[in-house]
């Protein structure tokens, strides 16, 4: 915890206090008129500066949700192509038949990406208190104050919803309605992970134009991968992290084959 304290301490020094003093001062220049909307930063940090005082955000608040949104975007996209890339070089070993169609429809590689995220959580559990009494479906009861914890790798491969594969990689999976193809990983409601959308994409529909669909950065950072000839090095093989419990790679070598 000191560490972490510490870490902040000296981030915001150098990195988010020069960001704020820039981004209060183009504000200030937005409300005199001096500039256009179009010259401010769309970004996360300006949406809170400029929303402080209707949302009551305390420096420290705004400093931590900064820092958290930093790290989690960063790590767990990150984490979720490697894994994805992985699955895919399984999948493609074994089904070289799809190979093609990883290359050329992102909207397939997206079932993908969708799937790691079911398989593999960035997060193995989620957490929630209750504030208020409830009773679940299956009629147990959660005193108010209770602190819920719920084994998203449990419920994510449950085989009453995914089927007697559920604990496998498919992205050709048949889903019942109404059920995300990433299970809980990314939470729900209105307290939904932001990476939803921005790391795992829009969910396409039958009427989705590929060339207008948000596809999401990870099915598009492990596309680029494949259509440059990227596969794993047999000669180097991936390693796990030693430096956690949960799966994480530690590395995963690749080799770049050049198309004649």
């Amino acid at each position: 915890t000191a560490k972490i304290a510490d870490a902040l301490e000296r981030w915001d020094a150098e990195f988010l206090a020069p960001s704020v003093e820039r981004r209060r001062t183009l504000i200030a220049q937005r409300a005199a008129g001096e500039i256009d909307e179009a010259d401010l930063p769309r970004d996360v940090l300006s949406v809170l500066l400029r929303n402080q005082d209707n949302l009551h955000l305390p420096p420290h608040v705004i400093r931590r949700e900064i820092a958290f949104y930093l790290l989690a975007g960063a790590h767990t996209s990150a984490s979720a192509m490697v894994r994805a890339t992985h699955h895919v070089f399984e999948w493609i070993a074994v089904h070289p038949e799809d190979t093609t169609r990883m290359e050329t429809d992102r909207l397939f590689v997206q079932r993908c990406v969708h799937e790691t995220i079911r398989l593999e959580p960035s997060s193995p559990v989620g957490m929630r208190w209750a504030l208020s009494d409830l009773t679940l479906s299956d009629g147990r009861h959660v005193p108010a104050g209770s602190k819920v914890v719920i084994d998203l790798m449990a419920v994510n491969r449950d085989t009453s919803v995914f089927g007697a594969d559920a604990a496998e990689f498919n992205p050709h999976r048949t889903l019942p309605d109404g059920v995300f193809p990433y299970g809980l990983s990314f939470g729900s409601g209105m307290h939904a992970c932001i990476g939803q959308d921005l790391a795992g994409g829009v969910l396409p529909h039958a009427q989705s134009d590929p060339d207008e669909h948000l596809h999401g950065l990870v099915s598009g950072a492990v596309q680029a991968l494949l259509t440059h000839g990227a596969r794993p090095d047999s000669d180097n093989p991936p390693q796990m992290s030693a430096a956690t419990k949960r799966p994480y790679w530690g590395t995963y070598p690749v080799i770049f084959f050049t198309r004649r």
